[in-house]
């Protein structure tokens, strides 16, 4: 995939949050890991769960190794991240945010051990849409939690 590269800052996230939100992220990418894990080696799996575990897996994978480059500035409770993405990652965040919240539907069924603390997906939804609006032209605009 190619596109520009731009700084995209990530303001005043709480740090509670902000470690709450990576933890959240990483129990997905290792439960979808093991789900298709399982999958292939014959275990019976939710097909829902095995498809959107498909199309996650990549998706986060993808995403975190742009935020691991990331500059992380924490103060005063609050953590500050800049990390460059590529124009073309505005799309990958909102695909990633969709499967997230089908991933919260299947979860309702069973099946799925991590869950989604509703401060968690309402941090996903703004750095979805920060992301977006910094790609572009908009200035930062720090978190706020509604």
């Amino acid at each position: 995939m190619s596109g520009s590269i731009h700084r995209v800052v990530l303001a005043d996230l709480p740090t509670p949050l902000f470690d709450a939100t990576l933890g959240y992220l990483g129990d997905v990418l290792r439960e979808c890991q093991l789900v298709l894990l399982g999958r292939e080696q014959g275990a019976e799996v939710d097909p829902d769960l095995a498809t959107l575990a498909e199309g996650l897996v990549p998706d986060l994978e993808e995403l975190r190794g742009r935020f691991q480059a990331a500059d992380i500035i924490g103060q005063d409770g609050h953590r500050t991240v800049a990390v460059d993405l590529r124009s073309t990652d505005a799309g990958t965040l909102a695909h990633l945010h969709v499967q997230l919240a089908q991933l919260r539907f299947v979860g309702r069924r069973g099946g799925v051990l991590v869950a989604a603390d509703p401060a968690v997906t309402q941090v996903l939804a703004w750095v979805r849409d920060e992301a977006a609006e910094q790609l572009n032209g908009r200035a930062a605009r720090p978190f706020r939690a509604v």
